[in-house]
């Protein structure tokens, strides 16, 4: 467990391509909800853990969280990372999308060991960013903030306003199938075809 480190879940998405009417953090792969298998992981990793939604009320039952609402709203992900940078204790902070189904303890914590220098440690797959699998330190806020003020709301553009780690995809192959472990639940053909139907 790394006690200087926070997890951070991002639960605010709509769910636009499942028909909106879902809080996908709450789909069920082999009897388990997203949300409770990511907890599960990233509790043995990060001592404090935050997750940041508008739906408080349908995650008032799950232990040792702290669950805050995104303090400027419809701003997408990057809202949600500003907001859960601002709420946790710690200068590094790794962040994931609720809808990841298969994370990877083993490239998290490879990745912790490559935060220090940086402000941002992001994997980088044939030329595209997983941010919202990425370590973000404190020095980010600011250029958030900057960025929402701006109407730049697009995670990557953040990346030429501080120091980044590319995580390679030669160094992501270590730890298992990139597009697992990547793999986001985005409609409903995704959840069928991870269930195997």
């Amino acid at each position: 467990m790394d006690p200087e480190m926070t997890g951070i879940v991002l639960a605010g998405g709509r769910a636009a391509r499942m028909g909106g009417a879902c809080d996908k953090a709450f789909l069920k792969i082999d009897n388990e909800t997203i949300i409770d298998g990511q907890l599960k992981i990233l509790k043995q990793i990060f001592k404090e853990m935050i997750v940041v939604t508008n739906s408080a009320n349908s995650y008032k039952d799950i232990k040792e969280v702290t669950v805050i609402p995104d303090i400027i709203r419809e701003r997408g992900p990057i809202g949600g990372i500003y907001s859960g940078l601002l709420a946790s204790h710690s200068f590094y902070n790794f962040v994931v999308a609720c809808d990841m189904p298969f994370i990877n303890a083993k490239l998290i914590e490879y990745m912790i060991t490559l935060k220090d220098g940086y402000d941002i440690v992001v994997p980088r797959i044939e030329g595209k960013y997983e941010a919202l699998f990425s370590i973000y330190s404190k020095n980010c806020v600011r250029p958030i903030s900057e960025a929402i003020e701006k109407g730049r709301l697009t995670v990557g553009e953040l990346f030429t306003d501080v120091r980044v780690r590319e995580v390679a995809g030669d160094e992501i192959m270590k730890f298992g199938d990139a597009d697992t472990i990547f793999m986001n639940v985005n409609t409903k053909e995704d959840l069928c075809r991870i269930r195997a139907c």
